[in-house]
């Protein structure tokens, strides 16, 4: 019988760590953060879509993903996601939310630290997320994903965080390297 350690599994005999299997779907949704870094011009909420959706067909993930985004047109998760009773689970089939509503109740059950190959980024934290912790929309959003300024500023998510910081921590730079929440639909 295995020990859970934060998303390795360790062997009763103290064995090394093993890289964990990709997640079985029926234990929930799927969410990842990306293996990729990008400045927020990566072309709006459709472009995030866009870059998952590829991540995710190339890492070998079943469904459909979209990114954990929001711009200044109203699109948001609380609005384009499916919002239902299913956990959300990261790629390594650790529960990160019970459901819709654990997910966007402030805290999640734990960080979104595994990208959509398994593994887990060692640098770039920060996650491009214009979104507050119900799912909407916060106020900066480099002008809707569309600019690597340095001028403008996007909030933005921590993926080693566990409480609100982990979708809106703070707003940073539009220039700075970010990465992207994925979620299957």
């Amino acid at each position: 019988m295995g020990i859970l350690v934060g998303v390795l599994l360790l062997g009763a005999c103290g064995d090394s760590p093993t890289a964990p299997a990709l997640a079985d779907v029926s234990l929930g949704r799927i969410i990842f953060v990306t293996s990729e870094a990008y400045d927020a011009a990566f072309g709006g909420v459709e472009g995030g879509d866009r870059v998952c959706g590829s991540l995710a067909m190339a890492a070998g993930l079943a469904g459909s993903y979209r990114a954990w985004l929001s711009d200044d047109t109203g699109l948001s998760p609380s609005v384009t996601f499916t919002t239902n009773d299913i956990p959300l689970v990261l790629t390594s089939g650790v529960r990160v939310a019970d459901d819709w509503e654990d997910l966007t109740d402030g805290t999640i059950n734990n960080p979104v630290v595994v990208d959509e190959r398994g593994d887990q980024p060692m640098s770039v934290p920060v996650v491009w997320t214009g979104t507050d912790r119900s799912g909407t929309a916060a106020a900066a959003t480099c002008n809707g994903w569309s600019s690597g300024s340095e001028a403008s500023n996007g909030v933005v998510g921590v993926f080693d965080a566990v409480g609100v910081g982990w979708t809106a921590s703070r707003a940073s730079p539009c220039n700075q390297l970010g990465r992207l929440y994925c979620v299957q639909q």
